[in-house]
């Protein structure tokens, strides 16, 4: 875990109804339902033509912003070193500013699952929005499941846990999963993950901690 993260947690329980604990378990898809034309169009601050003695001045002044919002907001903003900063990074003060104060404020939303996949492949997404900008985070599950007669009828169970990866699917940024921790819950019925990674756009980097919850169904189904 990440001390002083920027913790924004999303958890989402993992109730089906009957017509999708009977539903045919569908195989890997490539997020078809998610396309770019769904992200929201960015009003973007102009960016600024400096000469490296304005770059110098400005980067001085964006580090003393992120100092001040890493106070007043208790977050752990990074500001990437000025080597590395691209050119739509130079934005006006009054510009970075609002932007910082909209990743304060940035929502992670975490996805419902429609549709029961087979326990090997379940993916997730989870939405981004900072400001006007989205982006779109793609997670990946792979579990195993065992059938279990503690019932009258029986049903499947989960009864391991194998991986979880993630990556920016949409939208602009880049997260980078840094690890995970897990726990089972309901009996085997469904799997608490809780991911941490840093999620960078901008000039700016931030530690997040996301948690997301996988459901079984009757039949093996993972939601």
């Amino acid at each position: 875990m990440f001390t002083g993260a920027v913790l924004v947690t999303f958890l989402l329980t993992g109730c089906v109804d009957e017509k999708t604990e009977n539903a045919e378990l569908l195989k890997p898809s490539t997020n078809e339902n998610m396309k770019v034309s769904d992200i929201k169009e960015d009003v973007a601050s102009t960016s600024l033509q400096l000469t490296p003695e304005q770059k110098e001045k400005y980067y001085k002044e964006y580090i003393s912003l992120v100092e001040k919002v890493n106070e007043k907001y208790n977050v752990n903003f990074v500001i990437e070193p000025i080597s590395k900063f691209s050119d739509e990074y130079w934005v006006e003060v009054k510009d970075f500013e609002k932007m910082l104060k909209e990743r304060v404020d940035a929502s992670f939303i975490v996805s419902k699952n429609k549709d029961a996949y087979a326990p090997t492949y379940v993916p997730k997404t989870v939405e981004i929005l900072t400001g006007s900008k989205l982006a779109i985070i793609s997670f990946e599950g792979s579990f195993e499941t065992q059938l279990n007669f503690n019932n009258t009828y029986g049903r499947q169970l989960f009864s391991a846990m194998n991986t979880i990866s993630s990556k920016i699917e949409n939208g602009s940024g880049n997260w980078i999963q840094t690890g995970y921790n897990y726990s089972i819950l309901d009996d085997g019925r469904s799997y608490l993950i809780t991911v941490d990674g840093n999620y960078s756009n901008s000039g700016i980097s931030s530690p997040h901690i996301i948690d997301i919850e996988f459901y079984c169904n009757k039949n093996g189904g993972i939601t």
